[in-house]
């Protein structure tokens, strides 16, 4: 049963008494409503109560426009549901409010069910968006290096948040560097899980002979050198996650055992005479095509339906190099407080021999980098000969001798670059807030993004 601080609250501003009367009976129980008359008592209740969605009429008592409400309450909260009604609908009032942010425009008249269902359509979208935006900041913190702003990490995050809340096993694919584990991390940090142990688990790094007893545990005396009974990593996981990462290493007796975890939920240790139940949710990772396995008998095609219940794929980083300016000063900020050089910086010209490189090692390959081009720098700016040969060799055999002019434009665009991303990285993507920052209009940021193919989440009006 919900207590008084669960049940969500709906504001309805209004001058028509019988309305307001009628709307607080059709929302009770389920909704707490407060009501107000005017544009003064509707911001007393919005600056002192906890309000989640508000109805606001478009024609107020004195006189009083619904319409200026709207506009002062979207400027206060930008991502507060409103729902404008009005008694005559108009297309002018109509396009008007929904450029003002309201979340939808409507008439009284409609049947009471109708109303009912799009405030609760509103509150569960603003739900879903808080949970969203939470995710992403915890996201953050524990992963560390999912740090980007291309479709392809967008759709990443979207995933994450789609099955974090979930109980769903989760396989986890992509090239060596490119940040499973990390992922796998966020997952549990998102989930209803977060506050019980996360269990990490490389199957390349364990010894072939053991690895059973390493993850299913074993009873005292069940083999030589057994001296004591020991708990496997699934009991040692139990409440939380395990993440099972190189998969794909497991021998077919292995699997068979992971199979039968994962479908009774049941383990059993080298030489117990019982199963022993855990409740452990199943996260699993690897860089080899497993389907592909399955087809030549390396891997049991049974199990690889039940981890691949969600398949996660993580680009390799040469498919969203757009990411790598966010990702070099993420890394400058995180290693400047480790190895004190806080007011690190890259050359223009050095974030273009970056942006050159297909980077094989993916984000630990640039992470590794940039923290040996810190210790060796001497200054408080990486150049171009602090990098290894290999990206600077790469970067010279793909460019013929230019023009000096060419050269010229290739810096600035690149000082562009960093600056407008530094901007839009500090405002949170504003395209307002990093215009005013830079100290140019928003259509000319927008155009010069456009030019350096940088990708914005919104047009300007």
């Amino acid at each position: 049963m919900e207590t008084l601080d669960q049940v969500r609250t709906v504001l309805v501003v209004d001058d028509n008494k019988v309305f307001l009367e009628d709307f607080a009976s059709l929302m009770s129980p389920s909704f707490n409503v407060l009501t107000a008359q005017t544009e003064r008592e509707a911001f007393d209740l919005l600056n002192n109560r906890k309000v989640d969605v508000m109805l606001l009429d478009l024609v107020l008592a004195e006189g009083e426009s619904g319409m200026e409400v709207l506009r002062k309450v979207k400027e206060m909260m930008p991502d507060f549901p409103v729902i404008m009604l009005t008694a005559h609908a108009s297309v002018e009032s109509a396009v008007q409010a929904m450029r003002l942010g309201a979340y939808h425009y409507i008439t009284k008249s409609p049947k009471k069910e109708e109303l009912r269902t799009l405030v609760e359509k509103a509150l569960a979208e603003r739900e879903l968006k808080r949970d969203y935006e939470l995710l992403r900041e915890e996201v953050q913190r524990v992963s560390g290096t999912i740090v980007g702003e291309s479709p392809v990490i967008h759709q990443v995050f979207e995933s994450i948040q789609r099955v974090a809340m979930t109980d769903v096993t989760v396989l986890i694919t992509g090239a060596s560097g490119t940040g499973k584990e990390l992922v796998a991390r966020a997952i549990h940090a998102g989930s209803k899980r977060r506050q019980r142990v996360f269990v990490a688990v490389n199957c390349a790094s364990l010894v072939k002979e053991l690895i059973e007893s390493e993850l299913f545990g074993h009873q005292k005396g069940s083999f030589t050198g057994a001296s004591q009974t020991k708990l496997g990593k699934f009991e040692l996981a139990e409440g939380g996650t395990i993440f099972l990462d190189e998969i794909a290493e497991l021998d077919v007796h292995l699997q068979v055992k992971l199979l039968r975890v994962l479908q009774e939920r049941e383990i059993d240790r080298i030489g117990g005479a019982t199963p022993i139940s855990v409740d452990v949710r199943v996260l699993a990772a690897t860089n080899r095509d497993l389907s592909a396995m399955v087809e030549r008998g390396d891997f049991r095609q049974d199990l690889f339906y039940r981890l691949n219940v969600y398949p996660i794929s993580l680009p390799p980083l040469r498919e969203h190099k757009e990411d790598i300016p966010p990702l070099v000063e993420h890394f400058l900020q995180r290693y400047g407080k480790e190895l004190s050089k806080v007011d690190m910086k890259i050359s223009p010209l050095t974030l273009e021999y970056l942006m050159q490189y297909d980077w094989p090692g993916n984000v630990r390959e640039l992470e590794n980098v940039l923290q040996r081009a810190m210790l060796l720098s001497t200054g408080d700016t990486i150049h171009p000969d602090q990098l290894p040969k290999e990206i600077v060799e790469e970067r010279k055999a793909v460019h013929s001798p230019q023009p000096l002019h060419e050269l010229e434009k290739e810096a600035r665009d690149s000082a562009a670059r960093i600056a407008i991303f530094h901007a839009l990285d500090k405002t949170g993507w504003s395209i307002k807030e990093s215009a005013t920052l830079l100290g140019i209009p928003e259509k000319t940021l927008y155009d010069k993004c456009s030019r350096l193919g940088i990708k914005l989440k919104a047009k300007p009006r």
